[in-house]
């Protein structure tokens, strides 16, 4: 009897390969949702939108948000693959997505009180209109941006090997 060959004893796991298409199609249907939410409800889903900023309660729901869409697309694609996850993709994915909020929030505030300096005409809708497209575009950036340094890393990573 022969013993195994140490190279075939072990077995590979594979790394996820991130595609900026996965987080494409999620951000498609996540734009066509939030599309839709406005023209079927015109006047309650900016309000509601427009309230839980005034409450304080928008950004800390748009990171748990944008944390749960991301971590269950990358599991999604991991398992599509059969491969193992890595550990710089997953503080990828726990940090990004929470820093990129964080910083469209202060981004948020900075239009708002610009919006309310100038003190234009109609100014509650102007400021709403502000909360409501900084809200659609954190949560885009949110999950596009930590597939993208995902994405840029494997790159380098592989640019090195």
């Amino acid at each position: 009897m022969s013993a195994p060959a140490p190279s075939l004893a072990k077995t590979q796991q594979r790394i996820v390969a991130v595609r900026l298409a996965d987080a494409a199609e999620t951000i498609a249907i996540l734009s066509l949702a939030f599309g839709l939410l406005l023209v079927v409800l015109p006047v309650s889903f900016p309000r509601m939108i427009v309230n839980t900023w005034q409450h304080g309660q928008l950004m800390p729901i748009m990171m748990v948000l944008t944390l749960l869409i991301d971590s269950g697309l990358y599991i999604r694609v991991a398992y599509m693959q059969a491969a193992k996850p890595g550990l710089l993709a997953a503080a990828c994915l726990g940090s990004l997505p929470l820093l990129v909020v964080g910083g469209l929030s202060l981004l948020l505030q900075s239009a708002v009180s610009h919006t309310l300096a100038l003190d234009m005409s109609n100014l509650q809708s102007r400021v709403s209109e502000e909360i409501l497209a900084h809200t659609y575009l954190g949560i885009v950036s949110a999950i596009f941006m930590p597939f993208l340094a995902i994405r840029i890393l494997q790159q380098l990573r592989a640019g090195n090997s």
